[in-house]
């Protein structure tokens, strides 16, 4: 395996009334997978990264819903923003200080989209009056069934109307009954699934690289130059190649080059994304040395462009960042093993691009058909596709000699 570091979070299945998924709510673990945290914004970013940058949303959850807790910290650090709102819901919790920023803030994001859930809610429906000022903005609120007082819940639920109604810590089939019929809409519980610990690579960029992109940005720095930079972090560039997969920027022209990408995103969506890899403290000291992935990325790259060179020097700074894009996609399968079809939809390349990932023809095809080809140590097949690009077989040994894995 290329990586040796592991990620792990845990999920929960919410159903609805014929028990059928719903969503899924996704809980923060640490590198031992436990559940323990010092710091809530910490470990909300740590889950956001986990599903929006590494496992990908499609692999977390499929079509589900994707349920995370946040505080009022999260709400007021903008890393809500660089999140794609229709797959997720927030969950704050009923002990929330529901101040007038909390309220602005949930008025504008519930504008833009976002979702929001009342957590740990209870028959005392005292405790739900905080949240009145932001009443309009909730579209869930989950009961604890463990410390609630059914009997005394219609009077609370009442106050709900238009609220879709969750019954969490459901554990045995009586109370998913009960609640059923008192009309709640979800249910959660052990009575229908304990909670999964889902591992999964682990592609942590270098802190330093974070944190200088992220001034670069914020100091208005054009994106050419923000690209450049970008091309030194291959693990970030995975895991920005990963978010683009989960947030989709379908705009209907194909893009052939990072920096397209970066631009389509945009600096404030990519400043707000940065600071999400800041929070979760999933980055790595600048000690660390270079991982496999990290040089696998760059062997690709290095013996992709080589040949290019050689071959045409005239297209070299377009070919070669199609190459770059084929080097970390064609990675992106293989580490973060996402379908490659489905990958080419949504971060909508070049057809040329595609064709060269997909079925390794044309021109960028054949490079990479060749690239891999040295690689495996394929003499056969790199002297059949060097001769079919009219190249000097003799160039395999220098390309033989940039291999680092």
């Amino acid at each position: 395996p290329m990586n040796n570091a592991t990620h792990f979070f845990a999920r929960q299945p919410i159903l609805d009334k014929n028990e059928q998924i719903y969503g899924y709510e996704f809980f923060y673990r640490n590198e031992k997978g436990e559940s323990c945290f010092d710091n809530a914004r910490s470990a909300t970013a740590a889950v956001l990264v986990n599903l929006v940058n590494q496992m990908g949303l499609h692999s977390s959850g499929g079509d589900a819903k994707l349920f995370v807790n946040i505080d009022s910290g999260v709400l007021q650090s903008d890393i809500l923003l660089s999140i794609p709102p229709e797959r997720f819901v927030f969950e704050l919790p009923v002990t929330t200080v529901v101040s007038i920023r909390v309220r602005e803030l949930m008025q504008m994001l519930h504008g833009k989209g976002y979702r929001f859930a009342v957590d740990n809610a209870t028959d005392d429906s005292d405790s739900l009056t905080a949240f009145d000022p932001v009443l309009p903005y909730i579209d869930y609120v989950k009961f604890n069934t463990m410390e609630t007082d059914i009997d005394l819940l219609p009077a609370t639920v009442a106050r709900l109307k238009g609220k879709k109604l969750i019954a969490q810590r459901v554990e045995i089939p009586e109370v998913f009954e009960a609640y059923r019929d008192m009309g709640f809409d979800y249910f959660q519980g052990y009575f229908f699934a304990k909670l999964h610990l889902i591992k999964h690579n682990r592609i942590d960029p270098k802190h330093l690289g974070v944190i200088r992109i992220y001034n670069m940005l914020l100091g208005g720095t054009p994106m050419q130059q923000v690209s450049e930079e970008f091309k030194r972090h291959n693990e970030l560039m995975l895991q920005f190649l990963q978010y683009v997969n989960s947030i989709g920027i379908a705009d209907g022209s194909p893009n052939n080059s990072v920096e397209e990408l970066l631009e389509k995103v945009g600096s404030d969506r990519l400043e707000q994304w940065l600071m999400m890899i800041i929070y979760s403290k999933s980055t790595r000291t600048v000690a660390a040395k270079k991982s496999p992935l990290s040089l696998m990325a760059e062997q690709r790259i290095d013996i992709m462009s080589t040949i290019i060179k050689t071959l045409h020097p005239l297209e070299e700074k377009r070919l070669c960042d199609q190459a770059r894009l084929v080097a970390f996609i064609s990675l992106m399968e293989s580490v973060l093993n996402v379908p490659l079809a489905a990958l080419l939809k949504q971060i909508q390349v070049d057809d040329d691009i595609g064709e060269a990932l997909l079925a390794q023809s044309g021109r960028l095809g054949k490079i990479f058909a060749l690239t891999l080809a040295v690689e495996k140590d394929d003499y056969a097949a790199a002297q059949v596709l060097l001769h079919s690009l009219s190249l000097d077989t003799s160039l395999y040994d220098e390309l033989e000699n940039l291999k680092k894995i």
